[in-house]
């Protein structure tokens, strides 16, 4: 007897497998993939799989593993300790001049000068002045996932989040994307620190949250709002900045509500250098 499935949406049969997938594939970076694990893992047909896969993500199973791979690198490029080798290695390239090659083709930069540039950020971000506008904004109703673990891992939630909504294309207003952190990386440990993914999803999709999934709203109120362009491997700065200089001399107070990030494109369809993303600093 068939049955009638919706395609996608809290759920759903495709939904819930593609998440399997997903989760499957952020816990096993560190190995070699297997596309018919992937496919088992998704209980879908080992020769229907890659397909389904890339047109309800939008991009292919390997495309997804080397941005999770070099998103990964990004943030390890901002410690001097790491050697360009070893990032390398662990973002599953055999040798330096092939990791240098897929980083530049996805930052526009090598990985040498992307380390060096940040590195000279850090050192010059005393004197760095940026652009903050004080802003009111009205509550978001918005799906929520929670991740805990390194902040750079927050990309697993959102992939979930992504397999939730499914393609978008001509379905009311283009979904809005947000970041809560709750920690500070400085003093929690990173296994430790809690963050929430947030997504605005089409009317029809609204209902009972599925497992591992929750309603909630970014809240209404007054924030200190800056725009930053690039990786999202270089937000800490940004935010270390407004609490190191901004708030201090505003002669404002901050608020109740956690870090909250407004993610204004994708890095699905994005180059890092040019990812826009509004940083929200509540007020009290």
């Amino acid at each position: 007897m068939r049955h009638a499935y919706r395609q996608f949406g809290p759920g759903t049969l495709y939904t819930v497998r593609l998440l399997r997938a997903l989760d499957y594939l952020w816990r096993h970076l560190d190995e070699p993939l297997l596309l018919d694990r992937l496919a088992e893992e998704a209980c879908f047909s080992r020769f229907h799989f890659h397909r389904l896969y890339r047109n309800l993500m939008g991009e292919t199973v390997m495309e997804s593993r080397q941005r999770m791979l070099l998103h990964r690198a990004a943030g390890e490029l901002g410690r001097a300790d790491r050697p360009l080798a070893s990032v390398a290695v662990r973002a599953g390239f055999s040798s330096s001049a092939a990791f240098i090659r897929a980083f530049a083709g996805r930052y526009g930069e090598t990985p040498g000068r992307y380390r060096q540039r940040r590195l000279m950020f850090l050192n010059q971000r005393e004197r760095t002045m940026r652009q903050v506008e004080i802003v009111e904004r009205d509550a978001v109703k918005v799906l929520m996932r929670h991740h805990r673990g390194p902040y750079m891992e927050i990309g697993k939630a959102f992939d979930a989040l992504r397999a939730v909504q499914g393609p978008q294309q001509g379905v009311g207003a283009p979904s809005r994307s947000f970041g809560l952190y709750l920690d500070d990386q400085a003093q929690t440990p990173a296994a430790d620190c809690r963050s929430i993914a947030c997504a605005t999803v089409p009317a029809f999709m609204e209902g009972k949250a599925m497992d591992g999934f929750e309603w909630g709203s970014i809240p209404a109120g007054r924030y200190a709002a800056v725009l930053h362009t690039g990786p999202y491997s270089e937000l800490g700065e940004c935010w270390d900045w407004l609490y190191r200089h901004w708030l201090p001399a505003s002669g404002e107070m901050p608020g109740d509500t956690p870090c909250v990030e407004e993610y204004l494109n994708a890095p699905y369809d994005t180059p890092p250098a040019e990812l826009k993303t509004l940083l929200l600093l509540s007020l009290a």
